[in-house]
């Protein structure tokens, strides 16, 4: 079933000149006035007057073929208007407002930690996921990442082998998995109780621009992002620049010694916001200055608690929060 909202919400954006934004006027329009989505649309400035008869039902029926593939794979649609719609995103101005979903909806409410890191982890790297992963899965927080190689992929294997629940956040459709070789990952995720979930139709089309705006779904879902380890172009950098921007918590993980001690590439933007000065700092992550508060240094695992607390019992847009000190790496 999808809802009405949905359906309504899903055909106009594939309406020239409809995009992200307008969408969620029209939908916030409507929960304000408490009317339809179609009411709230035919009075705003891009009514449905100003589309001729055949398009309005071409663009209906383009968003019946979407309902139809999702029915087909046992998928849900929904919408920013729904129950089901994760709080999470609702105060962003970029949130999106269609989610497909495939798996256990009722995650999304759950309180929820991003991991994100390389694709090429070094052996420490791999190892650190690990442990943070399971550490947060069997404390009830639900682990959020993309489905890439490396750090995305030991985050949810990690989550799952530690029986918690897993949200892969895709750049594509749901109708394929990307890479290849995590199909089999991505099918183990929705039966053990996880969800994918994207913002984007089937059989759409597929850019590099789909990579950064899905990173910031992986920010926007989660209390924090844990950045295990990136160097100083990764595509990590994309979540962990959103998260900030959301003012929420981006939790930097020290290194071991070995990687330190080799200068390791893949984990130079860790070192930058461990040990960087601030001009260093803003330049990697071109955030503003104060979003520099709310970065936090994850030096060991001994940290994982306190800093699991002060996440978890914040509200989204507190600003300010212990720094701590960064003694003991993993």
């Amino acid at each position: 079933m999808i809802s009405e909202s949905a359906k309504s919400l899903l055909a106009y954006r594939y309406l020239k000149g409809v995009g992200r934004k307008y969408l969620n006027d029209i939908a916030i329009s409507a929960q304000l006035s408490r009317t339809s989505v179609d009411e709230a649309f035919a009075a705003g400035k891009i009514g449905a007057d100003k589309f001729s008869k055949e398009q309005l039902e071409q663009a209906f029926e383009l968003a019946a073929g979407q309902i139809k593939i999702a029915e087909s794979l046992g998928h849900k649609i929904i919408c920013r208007l729904d129950e089901q719609y994760p709080d999470s995103l609702k105060k962003l101005p970029d949130a999106p407002p269609i989610l497909f979903c495939a798996g256990d909806l009722r995650i999304l409410k759950s309180d929820s930690i991003t991991i994100i890191g390389t694709r090429s982890p070094t052996e420490h790297g791999v190892a650190i996921a690990q442990r943070i992963t399971q550490w947060f899965s069997e404390n009830n927080w639900c682990v959020t990442s993309g489905l890439a190689k490396g750090i995305d992929t030991v985050a949810h294997e990690s989550c799952l082998e530690a029986r918690g629940k897993t949200i892969a956040v895709l750049a594509h459709g749901l109708e394929k998995i990307y890479p290849a070789q995590n199909k089999r990952l991505a099918s183990d995720i929705t039966d053990k109780g996880g969800l994918l979930v994207s913002e984007y139709s089937y059989n759409s089309y597929v850019g590099r621009s789909n990579f950064v705006e899905r990173d910031r779904i992986q920010a926007a879902l989660a209390k924090a992002v844990v950045l295990v380890q990136s160097d100083l172009t990764g595509g990590s950098l994309h979540a962990s620049r959103a998260i900030l921007n959301y003012g929420r918590y981006l939790l930097v993980v020290g290194q071991s010694n070995r990687d330190v001690e080799f200068r390791e590439e893949k984990i130079a933007a860790n070192m930058v916001l461990l040990y960087g000065d601030t001009s260093e700092k803003l330049s990697l992550l071109k955030v503003s200055k104060d979003r520099l508060d709310m970065v936090l240094p994850l030096p060991n695992r001994e940290h994982l608690k306190e800093v699991s607390n002060v996440i978890r019992n914040i509200t989204f847009n507190e600003k300010e929060v212990p720094s701590g000190e960064n003694n003991h790496l993993f």
